[in-house]
């Protein structure tokens, strides 16, 4: 898929223009810094149908910034700033090497990386950013990446095996000055939420009523001990049937209400 990254914050009009003009996904920093992704960001990226992958930088241009200490201290600074934006576990964050990186730098970086990965513990997965050279030390290391972001820069016309892979530099894209890049499938990208209209929900004695109202309304219906947040998250409308009490505060609560039973609820759910 095509991509794009740059410290250029976002808006609604600017990421509309990017899909438009055939981007699927951005690569955005986390920091409060002037770069910084913000929750008002992620909201418009995710509306303009894009996905995201996010990158976390201070000052990673030299070989003396990377240790072991580096790493857990960038790793406990990175959860900080993806909780903060809600970022869902699983996905990817990229820590980079943002310079010519060289044979005798690699041990400092991959003890870098064994940080990175302590300091994880599994919350998210460990992307690392870098020349050819530094993807193939860090893919030789005991403890490599998940996934790897390499950049044409300085890597001297070879090309690995990348999840995602920076083609070009400050190339302006509907007014937005960004870097190129291919990007794979399993990038560990932070994906559009797929949304869907209705969700119907009910407990063990209404489902006679739940599976009609799911007939009406076109659907999905689920048994209340199924439900995951995020199913509740994807559906425009949540359905409660039967009960007196709401799963979540927006849910539409379909009852005979209190102290009342199945032919009841049934004749609500007629009645909506």
């Amino acid at each position: 898929m095509n991509g794009i990254d740059c410290a250029t914050k976002l808006n609604f009009t600017t990421a509309s223009n990017l899909k438009s003009a055939g981007i699927d996904a951005v690569g955005r920093y986390l920091g409060n810094s002037w770069k910084g992704l913000t929750t008002d960001e992620v909201k418009v990226i995710h509306e303009a149908k894009l996905g995201l992958f996010l990158i976390y930088e201070t000052n990673p241009t030299y070989a003396g910034y990377f240790s072991y200490d580096k790493g857990i201290s960038d790793v406990q600074s990175a959860i900080a700033k993806a909780e903060a934006l809600d970022a869902p576990n699983g996905i990817c964050i990229y820590f980079t090497v943002d310079y010519d990186a060289q044979p005798g730098d690699m041990g400092a970086i991959q003890e870098y990386f064994r940080g990175v990965r302590d300091g994880l513990s599994g919350k998210y997965l460990v992307g690392a950013y870098g020349s050819y050279q530094v993807m193939e030390a860090l893919s030789g290391s005991p403890y490599p990446p998940d996934k790897y972001f390499q950049t044409y820069a300085w890597s001297r016309g070879q090309e690995f095996s990348a999840h995602i892979y920076q083609w070009s530099n400050d190339i302006t894209i509907r007014g937005v000055v960004v870097d190129q890049d291919a990007i794979t499938g399993d990038a560990g990208l932070w994906e559009v939420k797929k949304m869907f209209e209705n969700l119907v929900v009910y407990g063990d004695n209404d489902d006679g009523a739940a599976k009609l109202l799911a007939w009406k309304l076109g659907a999905l219906l689920a048994h209340i001990d199924t439900v995951k947040p995020e199913h509740y998250d994807c559906a425009k409308n949540v359905y409660m049937v039967g009960g007196t009490t709401k799963p979540i505060e927006r849910a539409i609560l379909v009852s005979g209400g209190p102290g009342t039973g199945r032919i009841e609820t049934m004749q609500a759910v007629l009645n909506l």
